[in-house]
């Protein structure tokens, strides 16, 4: 389907300048950018060819029925339902459905969106290594701008942004005398007819979505599929059958194409339970990438697979989330030094110097790993609202380098 990369030069089938004006296409559809870097092109050029880039580009931002895409396309309908039918496949083309149930159809931000569906639609199919090494190179391309003075200017442009794009999802356990963890479900919670903000946990979405038989899980975890596919498996053996979630009527359009399946409350409550025995960060998504806006999606990974906080533990890219808790130690003389709580870490606000549990607060992004896996009561959560911004590491304070 697509051109294999030479070592001394990308080959590509669209115009890069097409392809560039896509992504800043885009990037108008939420709040979040994503840089038109030749490395990001490169893994679009592979899934798309140029018919359908040029429909996409034609049709723009706008939110249309399938009528009016079609007469923005130009096209007559036997070029066009093709083109268009496999942009839905590939998640290039979202899905809202209007107030009398009706589709109307529109361009997908890269993330959450795109990115999510095309992985999934890639799965088994000839092309889906060489996408993941053509994704995952994006990340190297991020870091090689690790110098110093556009590392103060990344910190300095998002520590000053106006909006966070995600919230760290809080969830509510106890633990018996063992350390065990359980998570605590409220079944007497109301569940109101408007959607849930911001300030509801975990357990309280669940909940929520799951009386309304809206909740979706993906196949297959994004991230952790890439990094399979080039060869790189996850540090802490995260099962692969733990994936992101979707909330609401606009995960209609990944159930109609079989990426995503509905589940219950009950089979989501399991797997948030697995995943945080397996290190996850429980990220939420919101409308338009804004964390004022309602919830849309829960990503349930860790600090080796996620996105997000990969590209930040490889010194590529600050960090910013919406926090709502922040860690502390309570009990040190009870620490063993065991280490787990530094293993878990997303940020590594966790360190253990002297056989002792040390944390620095100021990299606490309040997601409860620390408190999870401690099985001696050391540290807790307390509230702490905030926005959390943490800056490019320096390559010396780095995980992983790729």
């Amino acid at each position: 389907m697509g051109m294999v990369m030479t070592d001394s030069k990308r080959v590509f089938r669209n115009k890069k300048s097409d392809l560039r004006r896509l992504v800043l296409l885009m990037n108008r559809q939420n709040r979040r950018f994503m840089p038109p870097m030749e490395a990001l092109l490169y893994a679009m050029d592979l899934v798309i060819c140029p018919e359908e880039l040029q429909l996409l580009l034609r049709m723009g931002t706008r939110i249309y029925s399938l009528e009016e895409a079609l007469a923005a396309s130009g096209l007559k309908r036997e070029e066009f339902m093709p083109l268009f039918e496999s942009l839905r496949q590939k998640a290039f083309i979202g899905v809202k459905l209007s107030e009398n149930g009706s589709e109307r159809y529109y361009l997908h931000p890269f993330i959450v969106g795109w990115f999510e569906g095309v992985v999934t639609y890639l799965i088994g199919r000839p092309e889906e290594k060489e996408f993941a090494r053509r994704y995952m190179s994006l990340f190297t391309s991020l870091r090689r701008y690790n110098i110093l003075p556009v590392r103060l200017a990344m910190n300095a442009a998002n520590r000053l942004a106006r909006v966070t794009n995600q919230s760290v999802g809080t969830v509510y356990e106890a633990k018996n005398e063992k350390g065990k963890s359980k998570i605590i479900i409220n079944e007497r919670i109301e569940v109101p007819d408007s959607g849930i903000y911001p300030a509801s946990s975990v357990n309280d979405m669940i909940m929520e979505y799951g009386a309304k038989s809206l909740i979706g899980k993906f196949n297959s975890c994004m991230c952790r599929e890439m990094t399979a596919q080039v060869d790189d498996p996850c540090r802490l053996k995260m099962p692969q059958d733990i994936a992101c979630m979707g909330f609401g009527d606009k995960i209609s359009v990944y159930l109609k194409y079989g990426y995503m399946r509905k589940i219950s409350r009950e089979e989501a409550l399991d797997m948030i339970q697995k995943a945080r025995d397996c290190g996850a960060v429980h990220t939420v998504f919101h409308e338009l990438d804004d964390t004022r806006l309602p919830q849309i999606g829960l990503c349930n990974c860790c600090w080796d697979c996620c996105g997000i906080l990969r590209t930040y533990n490889m010194g590529a890219a600050p960090m910013r989330y919406s926090c709502y808790y922040v860690a502390r130690i309570s009990a040190l003389d009870r620490c063993t030094g065991c280490g787990r709580c530094e293993r878990y870490c997303p940020t590594a606000a966790v360190k253990v110097k002297e056989k002792k549990a040390v944390l620095d607060a100021a990299k606490c992004i309040g997601c409860g790993q620390c408190v999870h896996q401690c099985a001696k009561f050391v540290l807790e959560l307390v509230e702490d609202r905030r926005t959390a911004f943490l800056p490019m590491l320096k390559k010396s304070e780095t995980r992983f380098s790729s």
